[in-house]
């Protein structure tokens, strides 16, 4: 525990018990670091502190414990100059993911709830420091997989210098960082919306028809590669095609990139924004066929969109 408040540091001297109580929580928040849509991928040399502290860690028990103290007091003193460092829950993970060896180091901050209590028959209410919940994302973490030697990182900005900042890679770990996956996605929608709106291929259908080609890959268990997604959909006009291949790169991805994390409720679903902030939602196959849906133009210029064989209407 980072006590910054205090200006004290707990250790753990021993492994975390794994209960039935605390496993859950712990399980949880190891997933919501390593699938985080939020982590980057930097680019450090094989002598880095954290890759050589990382293969350390592996050894023996005694050697994780030992580099766990060492990570911990540099993120002491990191956190310790930023005024608005929470206090915090180092958790030092030897884990797998997709069946590859990985160390995560999450930084828990703790969160100000509102509680009542009980002084000399006064109920009061107060504020109380606790950690996050179960499902709420990890804002802090660098994970490495020590098998293919790569760093990964999530950060979160705080008020460094009068300026929101991060501090995590700038300050200490000084990787050359990658794209997240979110921000591929959203560079995916970018070139995919500029470039149908020029040449109009797919008539409106291209973020839908980008979803589907995502959720195939997915489904096929095939790797999801933005560059080779954004051709396919762009297919139809070869110059789109060309066009969307230099954007792509232009803004940092090429033919080896891939999205690991992708919400698959999320591409399941097509939203139509509408005037005055209306929002239809429905299936993106759905849309794509266009059987239940049709969007037809007026003599005025306007659109009417048609809901067709809808069985029941429930308001919510």
């Amino acid at each position: 525990m980072l006590h910054f408040e205090h200006r004290k540091i707990y250790h753990s001297s021993q492994f975390v018990d794994m209960n039935e109580t605390s496993l859950e929580y712990y399980r949880k928040k190891v997933e919501k670091a390593l699938y985080a849509s939020t982590m980057k991928e930097l680019t450090v040399g094989s002598m880095h502190e954290l890759m050589l502290r990382s293969d350390k860690m592996i050894e023996s028990d005694d050697e994780f414990i030992k580099q766990a103290h060492d990570l911990t007091d540099q993120l002491y003193q990191l956190g310790a100059v930023i005024e608005e460092m929470p206090n915090c829950n180092v958790l030092f993970v030897d884990c797998y993911k997709n069946g590859e060896k990985h160390i995560a180091v999450m930084k828990l901050n703790y969160r100000t709830i509102p509680v009542s209590i009980v002084e000399e028959n006064v109920v009061r209410i107060t504020k109380q420091q606790v950690l996050p919940t179960q499902g709420a994302a990890v804002d802090e973490a660098i994970i490495i997989n020590v098998d293919t030697k790569q760093l990964f990182l999530i950060e979160k900005k705080y008020m460094i210098d009068g300026k929101n900042d991060y501090y995590l890679n700038p300050q200490w770990i000084k990787g050359e960082e990658k794209l997240t996956d979110k921000q591929k996605f959203n560079t995916m929608k970018k070139v995919i919306n500029k470039l149908d709106d020029i040449y109009n291929v797919n008539d409106g259908k291209a973020l839908p028809l980008m979803k589907q080609e995502i959720n195939e890959k997915i489904e096929l268990h095939e790797p999801v590669k933005p560059l080779e997604i954004v051709k396919k959909v762009l297919e139809r006009d070869y110059q789109a095609q060309e066009e969307s291949e230099l954007m792509m790169k232009d803004l940092g991805i090429d033919e080896n990139d891939q999205i690991a994390s992708v919400s698959m409720a999320s591409m399941d679903v097509c939203k139509l924004v509408l005037d005055d902030d209306i929002t239809v939602n429905l299936p993106v196959e759905e849309y794509l066929e266009g059987k239940r849906i049709e969007k037809r133009k007026e003599d005025n210029g306007t659109y009417s969109l048609i809901l067709k064989d809808i069985n029941e209407i429930i308001v919510k």
